[in-house]
This record gives C-alpha cells, sequence and structure tokens, in this order.
C-alpha cells in the first residue's frame, strides 16, 4: 500500500525508520512527538514498537479519525497493484488431507555426504524420520526431512547433496502439501515447553535437536511470527553473524517483543567457533542449550534482550 501517499494526503507526519517502514506517532500509546508505530510498506501490516503488534484497519481508522467501515472506498486509490490483483485471484488449490513420504532409503552418496558433515545419518533416520530423495525424479539427490505437526506428516523440505545446486533447499508445494510450509516450522512437534530456539535453517535444527526449530530461512511470514508470539513465552534468535541474517533477526525479535514474547538475540556461534549451528559438534551443541536453557541464561555475556 502507497502509505506515503495516503499519509501525505491526511496531513499525517511520517519518518522512515529503516527500509520498507514508514513510522507515524502511535494513535494507542500517545507517544508524542515520537514516531514509534511502523507501517511495514511490503506486506500492509503495523506495529508499535512500544505497545506492540496492531490491526491495520483499526490503526489506519485511528488515524484518519474515521469509522472502520468507511475505509475501503478511502484506501483503493493508495493499494498497489499487486495488492489489488492477489484479491481478485486469491482463491487457491485446496491443501491436501493426507501425504506420503516418497519412501526411498538413503543412498550411499547421501549417507556420505552427512558423514562428511559430521551427522550420524542413523541418528537423523531414527530422531527425525529423514529419507533419500530416489535415483530419478524431482527428489533425486536430495535429502528428504519430513515436517510434522500433531505426529501427523503436514510436508517436507529438502537438501541438495550436490555442492553449488540451487535451490539448495526445496519445499513440497503447498498444493502438494497438508499445510504451507511457510505457515508452519520445522520440529515443532519436538518443543515442549514455552521456551525455544529459532534458527536458520532444517540442518541447523537436526544438529541442535530438541527445544529448536526454524522457519525455512531468516524471512519469517506474518503467520508463523503470529504462531509463535502465541506459541511461546520466551524466544533465542540464533541466526548466523552475515549483515542479512541480524538485520532480520532484529526486526522479527521487536515484532515478537512487541507482541509479548520475551526476546534474545544471542551471539553464541562466535565463542564456540563456528559459523552456524550445523557446524557445532554434540558437546559444543550441549553446552550451548544448557546455556540458552538453564536458570544461568540470564548472566550470558553476549546476548540482547529487547527493551523499550
Amino acid at each position: 500500500m502507497d502509505f506515503v501517499g495516503l499519509f501525505g494526503e491526511y496531513a499525517i507526519g511520517t519518518s522512515h525508520a529503516s527500509k520498507g517502514w514508514i513510522n507515524v506517532c502511535c494513535p494507542y500509546c500517545g507517544s508524542g512527538e515520537s514516531h514509534h508505530m511502523g507501517f511495514n510498506v511490503a506486506h500492509d501490516y503495523c506495529n508499535c514498537f512500544k505497545c506492540g503488534h496492531r490491526n491495520l484497519r483499526d490503526a489506519l481508522a485511528q488515524l484518519l479519525n474515521m469509522p472502520e467501515w468507511s475505509l475501503d472506498g478511502v484506501l483503493e486509490p493508495y493499494q498497489g497493484r499487486a495488492s489489488i490483483l492477489s484479491r481478485l485471484n486469491e482463491k487457491k488449490p485446496p491443501n491436501k488431507k493426507k501425504i506420503e513420504l516418497p519412501g526411498y532409503p538413503l543412498s550411499v552418496a547421501e549417507k556420505n555426504y552427512l558423514l562428511g558433515r559430521r551427522f550420524d545419518p542413523k541418528k537423523l533416520v531414527r530422531d527425525f524420520g529423514i529419507q533419500g530423495g530416489g535415483w530419478v525424479g524431482e527428489w533425486k539427490n536430495r535429502i528428504i526431512i519430513p515436517i510434522y505437526l500433531g505426529g501427523k506428516l503436514a510436508s517436507w523440505t529438502s537438501r541438495t547433496i550436490i555442492e553449488g545446486r540451487e535451490p539448495r533447499y526445496k519445499n513440497l508445494q503447498n498444493e502438494k502439501s497438508v499445510i504451507d510450509p511457510k505457515k508452519i516450522f520445522f520440529n515443532l512437534d519436538n518443543c515442549s515447553g514455552k521456551a525455544a530456539a529459532l534458527l536458520e535453517g532444517p540442518f541447523d535444527v537436526l544438529r541442535f535437536g530438541d527445544g529448536g526449530i526454524c522457519g525455512f530461512g531468516i524471512t519469517l511470514t506474518r503467520v508463523q511470527l503470529n504462531y509463535l508470539s502465541k506459541r511461546f513465552k520466551k524466544l533465542f534468535i540464533l541466526f548466523d553473524s552475515g549483515r542479512e541474517a541480524q538485520k532480520k533477526a532484529r526486526e522479527h525479535g521487536m515484532l515478537l517483543q512487541g507482541q509479548g514474547v520475551d526476546v534474545y538475540l544471542v551471539d553464541a556461534f562466535s565463542d564456540y567457533g563456528c559459523k552456524d549451528a550445523g557446524e557445532m559438534s554434540p558437546f559444543k551443541i550441549k553446552a550451548l542449550k544448557r546455556e540458552l536453557f538453564g536458570s544461568d541464561f540470564a548472566r550470558r555475556r553476549k546476548q540482547e534482550h529487547f527493551d523499550y
């Protein structure tokens, strides 16, 4: 949505706190001249970095000082072409009610790939139900990683074993899944408490084990973020040290903190001489988990807690 044009038309003061966001004074928490409420231009949602996530239409009605039912006519000129086309084509093929894995055992090449990354293939088969991708077809030369939700197979992702081949990770299509992989997380069934570690990718989770989840990359959807805010009270975000990854970690952390989650952005991998969790040894993972979930976590040296 063209929030710049909309707010300009209605003489609402704005600022640009970060790329992709338009900030205004929050109509809920009375933050004076400080622009604490941000509107995301790309995904049409808003969040106050003091009082939390807000419903977009309600927030716009408050800012424009008009009833919510009257917004449609006002907002129509500021809707982007992509948003209009999306609404016209929002009917999607239904998801499957039940799916089955391809059912191939790990090949010698797939086992060697795992061994080369210091994983125990037998343990991954036992603990996570991974499979081979077969010798021909769509999943050839890929390791299949099932995604379960409530004990039922919801979808799967896969990792190529061929160096340099893109995409490295490939998900089962939404229409072939029980649930769209971009609406859930890998390894949720092995998170029994109200605290979890949010990692970047499935292989990080395969190493981390119980208590670790991932959303298939550093970019999470609104559905995923809303789920996290309802499911967990404490979340440790452990993305790698790359600039883009850390930027996303901060964005997700601020949004989740605004929705009541106690969020910690943790710099752990440099302490252990690793790039990410997938490179860590079982001994180091055990030590890391003890630091994260143990009672002494508050005394960790390298952490960032989002306080507003």
